[in-house]
């Protein structure tokens, strides 16, 4: 198991450093959808924030404990 993942890492660092140069092209339009995407993404974030924050905060608060009472809760009687 262990040699596995040593020649899955010398594999992944061996592509990793003799990368070929790529002949490609990034038209001016990728721009303004890459920027859409991460404001997109931002907003998104915040809703879920603002949406699930009593949530949020609910979980890292400490509330003390209170005692459950053992028997039915049954009101006394005053005469």
């Amino acid at each position: 198991m262990k040699s596995r993942i040593v020649w899955f890492a010398l594999f992944l660092l061996y592509f990793g450093l003799v990368a070929l140069p790529a002949q490609a092209y990034i038209d001016p339009g990728s721009g303004s959808f890459i920027f859409q995407v991460v404001v997109g993404g931002l907003l998104g974030a915040a809703f879920a924030i603002k949406t699930f924050w009593r949530r949020i905060v609910g979980f890292f608060q400490r509330k003390p404990r209170t005692e459950v009472p053992a028997g039915p809760n049954v009101p006394e009687q005053v005469d």
